[in-house]
Parts: C-alpha cells; sequence; structure tokens
C-alpha cells in the first residue's frame, strides 16, 4: 500500500515537469533566452490544491509511515520582487488542515521568505526555488511556533507577459522539538501539489 502511494506521487511529479519535454521546435533557442522579467517588476501569485502527510521521523532518525493524518488542503499567496529575468525574492504566507484518525484538525500557517531562480522556456516557465520561515502549528489546544523549510518548484505555462497558470510540487520538513521530552521531538515532512495563477506588474 505505501509502495503504491508513493508510486502515485513520483506520477505526478513526472507529470508536472512533462512540459520541460515539450518544447516547442521552432525558434525554440531564440525564444527559450526571451527576457520576460526585468529588475523592480513584481509578481503575485495564488495557489491552492492537495496538502500530503508523507512521514514522520524521531530526531534519532526513527521513521514512521502511519502519519494517522487524511489528504488535507493548501493554500498560499506569494508575493515576490524580481532582480533581474531569472531571480526573484519574496515573501510567501500559506496554510493547511487535515484530519487525524480521530478526527481531530491539525492545522499549519508557514510564513517565509523565497529565493527562486526561474528557467524559460518559452511558453513555459520552471521556476526553483526555496522558502525558509516560521511554521504556526495547532493540534486540539496545543500550538507551537517552529522552524520551516520549503524546497519545490513549479511549471509555469506563460498566458502572456502578465499571466501565467501551472502546478506547484513543494516538500514541507518541520522540525518541532521538544525539550521537555527530547524522544518526543518529531520532523514532519509532507508534500504540497497544487494549482497556481500569477500576476506580474
Amino acid at each position: 500500500m505505501r509502495t503504491r502511494f508513493f508510486v502515485n506521487v513520483l506520477m505526478v511529479l513526472a507529470l508536472l515537469i512533462l512540459p520541460l519535454s515539450a518544447s516547442f521546435g521552432q525558434d525554440q533557442g531564440k525564444q527559450a533566452q526571451m527576457n520576460i522579467y526585468s529588475l523592480g517588476q513584481q509578481t503575485i501569485a495564488v495557489s491552492a490544491g492537495l496538502f500530503i502527510p508523507l512521514f514522520f521521523q524521531s530526531f534519532d532518525g526513527q521513521y514512521s509511515s502511519t502519519t494517522n493524518l487524511a489528504l488535507g488542503g493548501t493554500a498560499t499567496l506569494l508575493y515576490g520582487f524580481h532582480l533581474d529575468n531569472h531571480w526573484l525574492v519574496g515573501l510567501s504566507v500559506s496554510g493547511m488542515f487535515s484530519q487525524s484518525v480521530q478526527k481531530n484538525f491539525l492545522y499549519q500557517v508557514p510564513i517565509c521568505v523565497r529565493g527562486s531562480y526561474s528557467f524559460h522556456i518559452f511558453p513555459f516557465e520552471i521556476p526553483v526555488y526555496l522558502d525558509l520561515g516560521m511554521d504556526i502549528v495547532k493540534y486540539r489546544e496545543q500550538a507551537h511556533i517552529n522552524f520551516i523549510l520549503k524546497p519545490g518548484f513549479s511549471t509555469l505555462w506563460k498566458y502572456n507577459l502578465s499571466w501565467g497558470f501551472g502546478l506547484n510540487a513543494v516538500y514541507w520538513w518541520v522540525p518541532q522539538p521538544w525539550p521537555a521530552d527530547p524522544i518526543q521531538g518529531r520532523m514532519g515532512n509532507f508534500l504540497e501539489i497544487t494549482a497556481t495563477a500569477q500576476y506580474t506588474f
């Protein structure tokens, strides 16, 4: 069952990068070098989709493939500032929810800074990015603020110079130490698969 789940995840990721192999033959070299962004341009992006619990890992290396969490939902708002045609820095705010087998809800609200580098293969854009920040976590009566690391990439179709639409794949790594009882500390590992709309001005 676990093997089948990971095969399905890999198939989704393969579909996300499929446009890389669908490069247009005509004037591909020239179009790939097309300057889309310049210093000072700004981007706002909205994403929403699935939140997939993968596994929990203890700080001594033990891991559990049973998270006791169901598939959830997530959404992200990104504001970015372009440094040139490839580099972007920005701020992302996300939210997620997932229900446990005991019918309790887990909520997370990551607030992160982002660094992103984009590859251009006209009419597609492939941003690869890393988000770092704090994660507000709430489960039942317990609430914590943890560190979060979110590496990811997107595949965007550029409708025009202002609008782009596509899909995101983002890995969430959330370490949660437990100073009062270190053996209870865990690192959460999750996957986000979302659709996105991006506007540049």
